[in-house]
């Protein structure tokens, strides 16, 4: 008999390689994210020469082959390895679970808050869509449950919706689940890509998403609610490439740059400048008249607050830094139109219209003022026919999509659309023995039991 989970202690949590996103209790469907924390971990300084770095898929967490949580390799509690969990935790002080401290990592507001003498380094989990070490996830998945959602992992009860890059291979799904059900003694999980979330977030089953992150910019194709993995597109201009187009911009602008100093423009300017909503795409043309116009006086500069002075930037080169996204000024490099264009060629022909008619942008790095308009722009000018006669096969229109109105707590927010859409699929989905993984069916099969079900 499959066990019913109160909807309140239902955990969802998107992995991003910038933020990472998470809530618990889903009963509200318009609330927003409780806990949004950079994906990243600071290594201490007094424990550095005891953290084993590897890419192994298998968590770093067991000992004698017992998982600390009192599960073993073959997914069984023996009781002398519980009883003795139940002994040691006496003596122990029972606020350091649910904080989630770990010796080793420190995560969020307090690695934020830490000195350079007590970090010896800043570790990126996820690096262009893909974990850089399970290590340090494990402990980070630790923080998030505990320290964020205020789960006490030694009796946990909250089934746990992971929303995840869709180009993620076997074993990162396997070592994934293993950490749910070992690390954090889920009682049940399910592994959803990201582009299926997002597209569900939209009220559709068929589209063309494109997920703007932080290092990568991804573009999947999805056919009644099927992704077509071969019709994958990525490229690693994202956010991450405009924050560096928009540091060399404006390091070239003298008269910033006398503002600051000897030491130039630092890179944190430019980083609040792309965070500050200023960084938009201009629809119009910003050519060489800006100049004289800021001379003249006629025309107000955009002004940041930094460090407790103002600046003034120039209009055109935040257009030029966040314009990349479209059009990438290497030459060498796929603009985003042309990474769809891979994407939708890879599917039937007479599937490819109905994708163009259903694009999605969602991402952190969507968030440019003005580039789904100069996105569909591109669109108009290099996909669609130039001739009024139309092929069956043609596409006579580029239309995209967005959240529903009846979601009001959301509106406005298309770019968390994959949250949403995480949300409502935790709803349906955890409490379904169809689509969700038990722990006994882990302890039965493994972690290779993630690939027998999805949603």
């Amino acid at each position: 008999m499959a066990i019913t989970h109160r909807e309140e202690n239902f955990v969802v949590i998107e992995l991003g390689s910038h933020t990472t996103k998470a809530t618990i209790d889903t009963t509200d469907i318009n609330r927003l994210p409780t806990a949004v924390i950079r994906t990243r971990a600071g290594i201490l300084k007094q424990d550095i020469s005891a953290i084993p770095f590897s890419s192994d898929p298998v968590p770093a967490a067991k000992q004698n082959g017992v998982h600390v949580n009192g599960v073993s390799d073959m997914g069984e509690a023996p009781e002398a390895s519980v009883k003795a969990e139940e002994e040691n935790k006496e003596g122990l002080n029972s606020s350091d679970e649910l904080n989630g401290n770990d010796p080793n990592y420190i995560f969020g507001s307090a690695l934020e808050a830490a000195e350079d003498d007590s970090v010896s380094q800043t570790v990126d989990i996820i690096c262009k869509g893909f974990v850089s070490d399970w290590d340090v996830m494990s402990a980070f998945l630790r923080h998030v449950i505990t320290k964020e959602l205020g789960v006490r992992i030694s009796s946990n009860v909250s089934p746990i919706l992971f929303s995840v890059p869709p180009l993620w291979p076997k074993t990162d799904l396997e070592c994934l689940a293993q950490i749910a059900f070992e690390d954090l003694n889920a009682p049940s999980i399910l592994i959803v890509e990201q582009p299926l979330l997002a597209l569900y977030g939209n009220n559709a089953a068929t589209g063309l998403v494109v997920d703007f992150g932080h290092t990568a910019t991804t573009v999947t194709a999805i056919l009644d609610s099927v992704i077509q993995c071969s019709c994958i597109a990525q490229s690693n201009i994202a956010g991450a490439a405009v924050t560096d187009r928009l540091h060399k911009l404006l390091q070239h602008d003298a008269a910033l740059c006398a503002e600051f100093g000897d030491g130039g423009v630092p890179v944190e300017f430019a980083v609040a400048l792309k965070e500050s909503g200023l960084c938009k795409i201009q629809l119009l043309p910003v050519g060489d008249d800006c100049d004289s116009d800021r001379d003249n006086g006629s025309v107000a500069q955009p002004e940041l607050l930094f460090r407790g002075g103002k600046y003034k930037v120039r209009a055109d080169l935040l257009d030029q830094a966040a314009r990349i996204l479209i059009a990438p000024d290497d030459g060498n490099s796929v603009g985003v139109a042309g990474l769809m264009k891979q994407a939708v060629l890879g599917c039937e022909t007479e599937k490819r219209a109905g994708l163009w008619e259903s694009i999605h942008v969602v991402g952190g790095s969507s968030q440019f003022g003005g580039l789904k308009d100069g996105l569909q722009m591109e669109l108009e000018r290099t996909v669609l026919p130039s001739s009024n006669i139309y092929a069956n096969s043609q596409t006579r229109e580029i239309k995209f999509g967005s959240l529903p109105d009846y979601f009001s707590g959301w509106r406005g927010r298309d770019y968390l659309a994959g949250f949403l859409g995480a949300c409502i699929v935790a709803k349906i989905a955890l409490n379904d023995s169809k689509h969700n993984i038990s722990r006994s069916e882990y302890n039965d099969s493994g972690p290779s039991v993630v690939h027998t079900k999805s949603f």
